[in-house]
C-alpha cells in the first residue's frame, strides 16, 4: 500500500418526459451518477519513471484514470434529436498534458472486469496551466464541461450515491429532481445570489459531503469546504434542499472548491437559450437497481500487487530523506543563483525553471512523507 500511495502521489505531478429512455429493470444501472468510472490509454507503457528518478515495470492497469460520474439524462438537441448523454468534467473524458493518450471509450469497475458505458461526443479545450492549476487563474476562469454519450445497451438511472476510497457509504440515495439553471452570467461577471445555500457533492474517493455556496461566475459554482479529492472529478454536485442539479465537480484550491454548472454544460455543449435548459434535458427513468461498483482501495491494491511481482528488488525510496535531499538541493541552487545575480548574471528564465523544478520535487516528497506518516498511524 506504500508504493500504491507513492505512485498515486507520482501521478499527480505527472472532472421532457416524453424523452426520457427507460431503464430495463432487470438490468443493473452502470450509468449511476456519483459511481466511478475509468478510462485507459490507447497503448500503456511498460514502465513508469518516478519523480525520484526510479523506473519501475508496470501494467496496464497502473495507467487507469479514475474519475465520478456525472447526471445521466436525455437531451433534445435544438435540431430535435435525442441523445442519452453523461454531463461530467472535460479533463476527465480527455487526454491530459504528460500522460499518455486515453482511449475515446469509458467503462466502469465491476466484478473485476471494465464494461463500457459510453463515449465523448463533446468537450471544451483545457489548457495545461488549468489543468495542473499552474495558472490558477486560468483555471478560474476557463470552462470545464465534457459530454459522453451513453451506450444504447447501458441502463441508466438518476439515483445519485457514492461510496468513498475504502467502500464506506456516508450518505442515502438521493432522486436528482432537474438542472439548477441559473441566469447564465456574462464573462467576467461575479454573482453572489447563491451566497449561503447549500451544495453536496457524490464523489468515488471522498463520497458524500456537504458545505456552502459562496458565489459563482460564469463557468462556476464556488463552495468553501466541500472536500473534492482526486478522484470526484465530474460527479454530481446538487442542491440537498431540491435534489437539484448544480453541476459537476471540476478543480479545488484548498478549501475553495469549483463546480462546473450543469446548465452552462447543456447550453455551451447544444446552445439551448438560457433559462431553456429543462425542456431540453430529462432525467432517466429510476427503476433500475446501482450495479455493484468496485472501489479505489481494491484497484490500488491489485496495482501495489502487480508492480510487486514486476519489480520484486525495487526498494521504496524513504520520503523523509528524499525530502531533506530536495530542500539540500533548493538551497544550493538558490545560493548559487544568487550569487550570479550579484555578479550581474541574473537569468529569469533561469531562476523560474529553478523554481518549479524544486517546487515539484520539494511538494511530492512532502506530499510522500505526509503519506507516509499517515499510513504508519493507520
Amino acid at each position: 500500500m506504500k508504493k500504491t500511495r507513492f505512485l498515486a502521489a507520482a501521478a499527480a505531478l505527472l472532472l421532457t418526459p416524453a424523452l426520457a429512455v427507460p431503464a430495463a429493470a432487470a438490468e443493473p444501472a452502470l450509468a449511476a451518477p456519483g459511481a466511478p468510472f475509468r478510462s485507459f490509454p490507447e497503448k500503456a507503457p511498460e514502465t513508469m519513471t518516478l519523480p525520484s528518478g526510479d523506473e519501475l515495470k508496470v501494467s496496464p492497469m497502473a495507467w487507469l484514470r479514475t474519475c465520478t460520474q456525472g447526471p445521466t439524462g436525455t437531451v433534445r438537441t435544438m435540431e430535435g434529436d435525442t441523445q442519452r448523454v453523461m454531463l461530467t468534467a472535460s479533463h476527465c473524458i480527455n487526454t491530459t498534458p504528460g500522460l499518455p493518450p486515453i482511449k475515446n471509450e469509458f467503462s466502469v469497475p465491476v466484478d473485476g472486469k471494465y464494461p463500457r458505458i459510453g463515449e465523448r461526443i463533446a468537450s471544451n479545450d483545457l489548457k495545461p496551466g488549468a489543468i495542473d492549476l499552474s495558472d490558477p487563474m486560468e483555471s478560474i476562469r476557463t470552462a470545464d464541461w465534457g459530454i459522453m454519450r451513453i451506450d444504447d445497451n447501458v441502463s441508466a438511472t438518476n439515483i445519485s450515491n457514492s461510496r468513498d476510497y475504502n467502500g464506506g457509504n456516508a450518505g442515502e440515495p438521493v432522486a436528482l429532481s432537474g438542472i439548477k439553471d441559473y441566469r447564465t452570467l456574462q464573462p467576467g461577471e461575479v454573482s453572489a445570489d447563491n451566497f449561503g445555500q447549500p451544495i453536496c457533492k457524490d464523489g468515488s474517493t471522498s463520497g458524500r459531503n456537504c458545505a456552502t455556496q459562496i458565489g459563482r461566475t460564469r463557468n462556476g459554482v464556488w463552495s468553501w469546504g466541500l472536500s473534492y479529492q482526486h478522484g470526484d472529478s465530474g460527479g454530481v454536485n446538487f442542491d440537498p434542499r431540491d435534489n437539484s442539479i448544480i453541476g459537476v465537480s471540476s478543480m479545488t484550491l484548498g478549501p475553495l472548491g469549483k463546480a462546473q454548472p450543469a446548465d452552462r454544460i447543456l447550453e455551451d455543449a447544444y446552445g439551448i437559450p438560457d433559462g431553456q435548459v429543462n425542456e431540453h434535458f430529462t432525467l432517466p427513468d429510476s427503476s433500475a437497481p446501482r450495479a455493484e461498483f468496485g472501489i479505489t482501495a481494491d484497484e490500488e491494491k491489485q496495482v501495489s500487487q502487480q508492480i510487486d511481482e514486476l519489480n520484486p528488488d525495487f526498494e521504496l525510496p524513504e520520503p523523509r530523506g528524499k525530502l531533506q535531499e530536495a530542500v539540500g538541493n533548493a538551497q544550493q541552487d538558490a545560493a548559487a543563483l544568487a550569487d550570479k545575480a550579484t555578479h550581474g548574471q541574473f537569468n529569469p528564465a533561469e531562476v523560474e525553471q529553478a523554481v518549479g523544478h524544486h517546487s515539484e520535487q520539494i511538494g511530492f516528497w512532502l506530499g510522500a512523507s505526509a503519506a507516509q506518516e499517515i499510513t504508519n498511524h493507520l
